[in-house]
């Protein structure tokens, strides 16, 4: 075993404790929070969620082991076929997508019957693209003006095709550009008048479904989340006006500082999605204010090991596509936890790594492996420093 760890785990070993510590949350916490579901859907099987979950991750662990090893130039070469291809399949999904769960963003495999979503693909194929630009166009003299336009437009694209159905991952996906421009030195004064842009148009789409003139099918649950929000003392039902938020902080209330134990939530009974949008009211019920702290300084640990290793780039695309890949994922954590304890308004949006569904798993571990091919480049050239150190002085004696 441990030669083959040597063989082929390359990388920062920091970031593989993390995706193990990640993926073995996610199999205990899926395991909870399907039970119920399970015996009911599948005849009695109570592991049959958790035998998924754990499928998902041994092929999403495999996708990390190959792709860390594909040397991370090649992602430059694929950046921009990748994108197009993701737009064809957004486009696709757009007209003829699979309804669930009211909203039309599965886009089924033929033949197979196999669903994903078009906005995991091109969430990564965008931001490894966002880092080619910003790359090509860094000057040491000057902003990088050249880089706006090429960014914007197929950013404007995507997220505009994904906006109708996914509004917080279009709005995620937008903000982590934004943010990956600022810190490639693209003019603040663009960024700050394409975001106001951007947020105005949102903010109309919410104030017109509010007032009943409903432009997308999906504003007037958009518009009824940041209701519920905003209006704390509103009553919607016995649980006041937001249900799922309510039951949440009842599971995160209740587990207290060591939890109730792994399979003893009683809020997964009444939570809607306790094994994808709200795991982490599951997670803190069932492993306490210990097990949450532990999960969340995860995410900050993996933004720590992201940081240290935009340090040690020399060259401008790694850096870019390691800072967007990994701020996408940590922002993401941090939004579906803080949807679960009342920050924000009620997302979607799953936890990496740790939330049931395979399109998410699948295209998070392809995000660390391309994180991990940069680190294991570094790794590999630190290596050969050292090496080069030592040979002179072998040679002195």
């Amino acid at each position: 075993m441990s030669s083959f760890v040597r063989k082929y785990i390359k990388g920062d070993q920091n970031l593989w404790v993390i995706i193990v510590f990640l993926s073995l949350v996610s199999l205990l916490t899926v395991y909870s929070a399907t039970g119920s579901l399970a015996y009911r859907t599948q005849g009695g099987n109570t592991t049959y969620f958790m035998f998924k979950q754990l499928s998902f991750l041994l092929i999403g662990i495999s996708l990390i082991v190959l792709v860390h090893h594909i040397p991370y130039k090649y992602f430059v070469i694929f950046s921009l076929p990748a994108l197009y291809f993701s737009i064809l399949m957004l486009i696709v999904t757009f007209f003829a997508g699979r309804n669930l769960n009211e909203a039309s963003r599965w886009l089924e495999v033929p033949g197979i019957g196999l669903s994903f979503q078009p906005s995991e693909m091109a969430k990564l194929a965008l931001i490894v693209y966002v880092a080619r630009v910003l790359a090509q166009h860094q000057d040491e003299k000057e902003p990088t003006y050249g880089a706006f336009w090429p960014i914007m437009i197929h950013t404007g694209i995507v997220c505009l095709l994904i906006f109708p159905e996914n509004l917080s991952t279009s709005l995620l996906l937008g903000g982590v550009v934004m943010l990956m421009m600022y810190l490639g030195r693209v003019p603040f004064k663009y960024l700050f008048l394409t975001g106001f842009a951007g947020l105005f148009v949102v903010s109309l789409v919410l104030i017109l479904a509010m007032n009943d003139i409903v432009l997308i099918d999906r504003a007037e649950t958009w518009a009824a989340r940041v209701e519920a929000f905003f209006d704390k003392d509103a009553v919607g039902n016995e649980y006041g006006n937001d249900y799922q938020v309510t039951q949440s902080k009842i599971a995160i209330a209740t587990g207290g500082f060591f939890g109730k134990g792994p399979g003893n939530s009683d809020q997964r009974n009444f939570l809607p999605h306790p094994y994808s949008d709200f795991i982490f009211a599951i997670i803190a019920e069932e492993f306490g204010l210990l097990g949450a702290g532990l999960v969340l300084g995860a995410y900050f640990f993996l933004l720590g090991r992201i940081g240290v290793l935009v340090r040690k780039c020399n060259r401008t695309f790694p850096a870019f596509m390691v800072l967007g890949l990994g701020l996408m994922l940590v922002i993401q954590a941090f939004v579906n936890m803080g949807v679960a304890v009342g920050i924000f308004p009620v997302t979607g949006q799953p936890l990496p790594l740790v939330s049931m569904g395979g399109t998410s798993i699948l295209f998070t571990c392809l995000a660390l492996g391309a994180i991990l091919s940069v680190s294991r480049h570094y790794q590999k050239q630190d290596k050969k420093t050292e090496d080069d150190e030592v040979l002179p002085q072998d040679n002195a004696r």
